[in-house]
């Protein structure tokens, strides 16, 4: 019965995962009239073409067996040189520092281990770090259901918390009339908030963070409710922060007393205590910081502050990784082997050309939880802590031809843009396959390519449902995605300056344009273009269909996540413990998250590299990624505009930077086919009847018009003021 259930679940997250291949009503099948191959390989490789995901109706007929591109995959080739790059030289893992002495729990609010979260407790100094500390939780985080709690070692390798992070606290039974929502942040910023949000200045200024306050509906007992604090603008790395919470009510109203280690800490009376006279000069610069900023403090119920990672903690592997790389292939790329040719019949597509790619290894392998003989993956570490390569990985690749690129008989070819298609959750890069993707190639003249995103790929469902079990073995996960964002830049660069000359193309005639090479990506292609555009040197536009960001927001306010979480009840069955692992687990996930790559696309950009632009379009009333989270980052400053007219219901998010239209750089353009917007502030799926507008945009000739535009010009155009209505609606 448990492999059956087992068998469901896995079933379950496949078919969601499969739902953004979009095949349409027209897209069918492809027949196979030519087959041919390309041998660029060594004479010894004996790997076969990747095949089809098995959900994708096109190519049905290919029967070849999956490549092993995990344990076999992966060659003994030496290593790369350690000097390649000096942006990641500090110390990433820390494992020397010593757990915190003062013990695991935070007794400033004593409901709940680790709370409040993120709390300065974990925060150990440590002098060899950018920001002074290294983040280490001890026994803290939750215990899963054998007793085992969170293992606190991966998450030495941070110096802060992350910066999409929330603030988990105790008030039972609130009253929250009056606090801010997402769809109104303005209350957060009011001088009479009972919540203060305080960003520090190196310079000891402080000034106001707009947030909102989430309600946790899937508690049914208000008294058991975790109080959700979100920030309603993504903060800055390697920055201290302030809260304070004053003057907050039950329903019955009154006044939460401050606990009494709290109570102590603000009127200087503890002692010799052990555990809390070590924290009282922190704490007293910190009470000295908010009577500065105008705050009575002795009507404090609760306070502390807390830093966020640096650059370097959050992006140093991944950069270490990309530059140690880029110089390992060389200009020309990684070495594509195995290239097969099909010549398709197809509305648009005329042919697929698939290999694989060998790109730099930076992962090890380790046994599965629930199944000792099956591998995933984390970091090969070096010496000095950062992801050290092991050999080349064969990554699989992905490229089709629309009809539009091959010439007529006498006729001159069409220059071909090159752009990069992001798949679906837990997918495959087969889903380029999809009949939206061949029209936009065909009517706006690109070929394209794809590869799988390791670490939220088809192929890892298996190790992330095992890993629920114990999320200490997250970091099985947000390495690998380290691993996926650098198998898409190697490809970028490889397709760039090899797809062009490859025989499949020369001997078409097919022309094609390598200065044009952007990216697009739907869904979960949709949330890690951003990364993927932050940190590749070769593309600096991107589209972001349906996108979004924070996979800690995303996953409360998907439907798509449900068997996820079925598995996490199951493991850390209360929901305060489902709380908190969550956004524990972002700390590492913000590694590859786009929460943290939204500073670097163009206000804050990687050492060699451009500034960045990109096209946001959501979908309004989407239930699979929250419009919200992309509202988020036009509050931030970071050169991202909300495109008015917004929305029909209402007016333009509260607090974010605006632009009417032509614009030239990022904005997001709301598409609208009638659908509610979710009920404000609610931590839960929505729970609207309407039919799912996630798949219509792409499918919509006058997105795909604005798409194309942005991605040649930079500039977003107005293609929706026609129909008279705020945001764009179906043609």
């Amino acid at each position: 019965m448990k492999r059956l259930a087992w068998a469901l679940i896995i079933g379950t997250v496949a078919i969601t995962a499969c739902g953004d291949d979009d095949a349409g009503p027209t897209d069918t099948a492809d027949t196979t009239d030519t087959a041919e191959t390309t041998d660029t390989a060594p004479p010894d490789e004996t790997d076969t073409a990747p095949p089809d995901d098995g959900d994708d109706p096109e190519i049905a007929d290919d029967t070849s067996e999956p490549a092993d591109t995990n344990d076999d995959g992966v060659s003994d080739a030496p290593d790369a040189s350690d000097d390649a790059t000096d942006i990641a030289d500090g110390d990433t893992t820390a494992d020397t520092v010593e757990p915190p002495a003062l013990g695991p729990c935070d007794p400033i609010d004593p409901s709940h281990c680790p709370f409040p979260f993120p709390s300065n407790l974990y925060l150990v100094e440590d002098a060899a770090r950018a920001t002074g500390h290294t983040l280490d939780f001890g026994d803290a985080l939750p215990e899963n259901s054998r007793g085992k709690p969170v293992d606190s070692a991966p998450y030495r390798r941070l110096d802060g918390y992350g910066v999409g992070t929330p603030l988990l606290v105790s008030f039972p039974d609130l009253d929250k009339s009056g606090l801010a929502t997402e769809y109104d942040t303005d209350p957060s910023l009011a001088e009479d908030a009972p919540i203060l949000w305080f960003e520090v200045a190196p310079d000891g200024t402080l000034s106001r963070l707009p947030y909102f306050v989430d309600d946790d509906v899937l508690e049914p007992d208000p008294a058991r409710r975790v109080l959700i604090v979100r920030p309603a603008a993504i903060m800055k790395e390697a920055t201290r922060y302030v809260v304070a919470f004053r003057g907050l009510r039950d329903n019955a109203g009154a006044l939460y007393p401050p606990s009494p280690a709290f109570a102590a800490l603000r009127d200087g009376t503890t002692g010799d205590d052990p555990a809390l006279a070590p924290r009282q000069a922190r704490f007293d610069a910190l009470f000295a910081d908010l009577a500065g900023a105008g705050v009575d403090t002795a009507e404090l119920q609760l306070a502390w502050d807390f830093n966020t990672a640096s650059c370097d903690a959050l992006h140093g592997p991944l950069q270490h990784m990309i530059a140690e790389s880029l110089e390992t292939i060389g200009e020309d790329g990684a070495t594509l082997v195995d290239v097969e040719v099909e010549v398709l019949e197809h509305e648009t597509w005329a042919l697929e050309i698939r290999g694989f790619f060998e790109v730099p290894h930076y992962m090890k392998p380790t046994p599965m939880y629930g199944d000792p003989q099956a591998n995933v993956w984390v970091f090969n570490e070096g010496p000095d802590g950062l992801p050290a390569q092991d050999g080349v990985a064969r990554a699989p690749f992905w490229v089709r031809v629309p009809k539009s690129a091959i010439p007529a008989e006498g006729e001159a070819a069409i220059p071909h843009g090159i752009i990069m298609y992001g798949h679906g959750q837990n997918g495959s890069g087969t889903q380029l396959r999809g009949g939206f993707l061949g029209r936009i190639a065909n009517e706006h003249h690109y070929v394209a390519f794809s590869t799988d995103m390791w670490g939220m790929s088809e192929e890892d469902v298996a190790g992330i449902i095992d890993m629920l079990v114990d999320l200490s073995g997250f970091p099985r996960m947000a390495d690998r995605l380290h691993q996926g964002l650098l198998n898409h830049v190697v490809l970028a660069r490889t397709m760039r300056e090899q797809l062009p000359a490859l025989a499949p193309i020369t001997e078409r005639g097919i022309v094609l344009d390598p200065t044009r090479l952007y990216y697009t990506g739907i869904s979960q292609g949709g949330i890690y273009g951003a990364s993927i555009v932050a940190v590749s040197p070769d593309m600096q536009r991107g589209h972001l269909g349906v996108p979004g960001n924070n996979y800690g927001y995303l996953l409360m306010r998907s439907r798509n996540f449900d068997p996820f979480f079925l598995i996490l009840s199951g493991t850390y069955s209360e929901r305060w413990e489902q709380l908190t692992v969550v956004s524990a687990i972002m700390q590492l996930w913000e590694g590859a998250d786009p929460v943290s790559y939204m500073r670097h696309l163009s206000a804050a950009p990687f050492p060699n590299q451009g500034e960045n632009a990109v096209l946001f379009t959501p979908a309004k009333g989407d239930v699979q990624v929250a419009v919200t989270a992309n509202e988020w980052i036009a509050r931030s400053g970071l050169g991202v505009a909300v495109m008015t007219p917004y929305d029909r219901e209402r007016p333009a998010p509260t607090g974010v930077e605006t632009a009417t239209y032509p614009r030239t750089g990022s904005g997001i353009v709301l598409y609208d086919f009638g659908n509610p917007w979710p009920p404000e502030s609610e931590n839960a799926p929505p729970t609207s009847d309407a039919p799912d507008p996630h798949g219509l945009p792409r499918q919509q000739a006058h997105h795909n018009r604005q798409l194309a535009h942005f991605l040649e010009t930079g500039e977003i155009i107005d293609v929706c003021s026609d129909d008279g209505e705020p945001g764009c609606t179906p043609e």
